[in-house]
């Protein structure tokens, strides 16, 4: 799937789309902006910065640059190894997923059947990792699954306690990046592995394609808990820094760097399963010198 196609995605399940020079912008959030790809970084043109901003019309926008840039560190898991295997794991997580493989029935599931099951435990992972319910209602999951189901680069993977769906995966194939966009699972079902189980399945299985040059996992977020982190690099993710760059509009800027901290965390307090305010708060910081910027820090860690 070209940048194009997976621009085209995103539109059809509701996302204002504007193209740009270095790449697409989405709104996930109204009047917020990332960039498409998401795996890609970039370097948008203020040119193009302003447009986005005019055409959004965006409050802000986000996205991903080279790590050597000023801004506050942000990260992407990867995972190259050809050779993906049991060695590639931590030997903590290598029992754990023996186990959740003996107990769990791993196999693609079409969409049809996950826009029926999948939503449940949607919502029981973000109650679960961020106390709250998940953004999407039911018939916009519905919207993703239909629209997900008329691609070949997408691709749905689940693991199975018996005749239950323990956990699942969402992928996409953009360029040469396999790319895991969500990963849900039943809380209950969790003490048979199967978030283990499946993940170590559809990544042996997929590093083995020559079209696939890396998986991502998504990037490093902040306000989820180091388990999330501990379980990704367990199963042979690597961190690949970057630069998370924030840009707000230059209209509303000034009242930002006036009295931004009281919007920002209010903002924070209101969505507390949206990540971006708390990177904005940490871009406000940044900018005001409060935090050290990318080249200034000779430490190789990524900020939490």
């Amino acid at each position: 799937m070209q940048a194009s196609e997976l621009a085209q995605f995103f539109r059809a399940i509701g996302n204002r789309i504007i193209q740009t020079e270095s790449c697409y912008w989405y709104n996930p959030k109204p009047l917020l902006f990332k960039s498409l790809p998401i795996h890609r970084l970039v370097e948008p043109s203020p040119a193009e910065i302003a447009q986005v901003m005019i055409k959004g019309p965006a409050f802000a926008i986000r996205y991903p640059r080279t790590p050597d840039k000023a801004g506050p560190r942000g990260g992407m898991y990867v995972c190259s190894n050809r050779d993906y295997d049991f060695p590639a794991l931590s030997q903590n997580v290598r029992s754990r997923t023996r186990r959740g493989l003996a107990r769990c029935r791993i196999k693609q599931i079409d969409f049809d059947y996950l826009a029926q099951h999948g939503h449940a435990l949607t919502a029981e992972t973000t109650l679960r990792q961020m106390g709250t319910a998940p953004s999407a209602t039911e018939e916009e999951w519905k919207l993703f699954c239909e629209n997900a189901s008329r691609s070949k680069d997408f691709e749905a993977w689940g693991a199975f306690v018996e005749d239950r769906l323990a956990t699942f995966i969402v992928a996409m194939l953009v360029e040469d990046c396999y790319y895991i966009h969500l990963q849900k699972s039943a809380s209950d079902l969790l003490k048979f592995y199967p978030n283990n189980a499946l993940l170590f399945t559809v990544m042996k299985t997929t590093l083995a394609r020559p079209e696939v040059a890396y998986i991502s996992h998504g990037p490093k977020a902040l306000a989820v808990g180091k388990g999330l982190d501990y379980y990704k690099t367990s199963m042979g993710f690597e961190l690949q820094p970057y630069t998370d760059h924030v840009v707000f509009n230059p209209l509303v800027k000034p009242f930002l760097m006036w009295k931004g901290d009281a919007v920002v965390n209010k903002l924070v307090q209101r969505y507390p399963d949206n990540l971006f305010w708390q990177r904005a708060s940490r871009a406000l910081r940044v900018a005001r010198g409060e935090e050290p910027r990318a080249e200034e820090s000779g430490s190789a860690e990524l900020a939490t």
